[in-house]
């Protein structure tokens, strides 16, 4: 096997740690908005931010490039959709080549590639930054959920407490029942709404699979010469969560 040589860029790395994606004097910067859609703590979105800049700073070094946990693909979701900023600053001035986000065709053979990716990455990120990639941002899915806000799912079990007093406190049975047909798929489909983003499916570095490159189709699951030098020497990697 050919072995990976990972040349560091010192003005790279100094440009992304410097560059940041809130807009100066916006009410709701991207940190803000970020934090309101994923339901993150300020504390846990900064450092998520942090995170993606190491994982941006990797898929150029690194040959074949890398992949994403769960919460930095999210981070990095958000930052595409603020074209102007990531099309016309972050990739031509920051980077200094396009960064494409590519989502993966799906199966098995996809998902055992992304995980390989994800395993590498992981490995080059200590080799890279001389330190372990942090849980609670890579890999685990129990301490990210500490720093969820309190949310509204709460609203199931204030709702079915609601309900078991409303029938605690009724003496019409008819009424009773009735009341049980109406509120219980009530609370099935709040729940279901709810829980959409909580998918046992939807794991760290596998929810589907991206890729990145430079040019090329948007559903490339693999490298070829369509990518250029984007992402290192290839497209082989920057994906992982689901697009």
């Amino acid at each position: 096997m050919e072995t990976k040589i990972i040349v560091q860029d010192r003005n790279l790395w100094n440009r992304i740690r410097e560059f940041s994606p809130d807009a100066p004097g916006a009410d709701l910067p991207f940190s803000k908005k970020l934090a309101l859609e994923e339901n993150w703590t300020e504390s846990f979105t900064r450092k998520a931010v942090e995170e993606y800049k190491k994982f941006v700073y990797l898929c150029c070094i690194v040959p074949g490039g890398a992949s994403p946990s769960r919460v930095i693909d999210k981070v990095w979701h958000m930052h595409l959709i603020y074209t102007r900023n990531y099309w016309e600053e972050f990739c031509p001035n920051v980077l200094q080549q396009k960064l494409h986000h590519h989502p993966s065709n799906g199966g098995r053979n996809e998902k055992a590639k992304h995980e390989t990716w994800f395993s590498e990455t992981l490995k080059n990120y200590g080799e890279v930054f001389h330190q372990q990639a942090p849980e609670d941002i890579w890999t685990d899915k129990k301490e990210q959920k500490k720093y969820k806000k309190p949310g509204l799912q709460n609203i199931k079990m204030v709702s079915l407490l609601s309900v078991i007093f409303m029938l605690s406190s009724c003496s019409d049975v008819v009424y009773s029942i009735s009341a049980l047909f109406i509120v219980i798929p009530v609370l099935f489909i709040a729940g279901a709404f709810l829980n959409r983003n909580n998918n046992p499916k939807d794991r760290n570095n596998n929810g589907g699979g991206s890729s990145c490159g430079n040019g090329g189709d948007a559903g490339s699951s693999g490298c070829s010469n369509s990518c250029g030098n984007s992402c290192g020497s290839g497209c082989g990697g920057c994906g992982g969560g689901g697009d």
